[in-house]
């Protein structure tokens, strides 16, 4: 026998035995035998199930995707691995940092540090539209402005804590924020 050839390609030895293919072949046979009678129905429609049911289950939502938004802008901007903060944006909030980050790339400016959501308050939710409408405040005292050489660019009269207007409505079945922009509200 050619000891190249694998045990697949062998023929039968002496005495009768089937080689390895030929059982190989019988066992394919037998179960497209077996299968042949096996006919699957129409595969059953998920029911699909909403983002959420209720005010409160909205609010949970908008404030979870605000919150993981949140730590993921803080993990890339200081260079940690972590989800890509415009996974949780979309519309003008996706757009608008999409600008900010050109606007640094070009300039040399980056932020380090971290921000911490303190509260996030419901302030309006439009059944009918899914969208929630709230204010963050955020503490950005541990946060700062670095220029393009490496010096300390936060303006020396800004607050420590923003107040933010945020909007999330769902897209794709997730939430999303679609708008962030300066409040009014004041910050308690």
């Amino acid at each position: 026998m050619n000891p190249r050839r694998s045990a697949l390609h062998a023929r039968p030895a002496r005495g009768g035995r089937p080689a390895l293919r030929a059982v190989v072949a019988a066992a394919l046979v037998a179960a497209a035998v077996g299968l042949a009678g096996c006919t699957l129905g129409p595969a059953p429609k998920p029911t699909p199930t909403p983002l959420f049911t209720s005010e409160a289950d909205a609010f949970k939502a908008a404030e979870q995707v605000f919150r993981r938004f949140v730590d993921a802008k803080n993990s890339a901007q200081n260079g940690e691995k972590a989800e890509d903060p415009q996974d949780f944006l979309a519309g003008a909030a996706l757009e608008d940092d999409i600008q900010s980050l050109r606007e640094d790339e070009k300039s040399g400016t980056r932020i380090e540090g971290t921000s911490t959501v303190l509260s996030f308050v419901l302030k309006k939710f439009d059944a009918e539209s899914r969208t929630v409408e709230s204010v963050a405040c955020l503490d950005i005292s541990k946060s700062r402005l670095i220029a393009a050489d490496g010096t300390d660019a936060t303006p020396p009269n800004r607050q420590p804590i923003a107040a933010l207007t945020i909007k999330t409505m769902p897209v794709r079945d997730e939430m999303r924020i679609f708008q962030i922009s300066g409040s009014a509200d004041a910050c308690k």
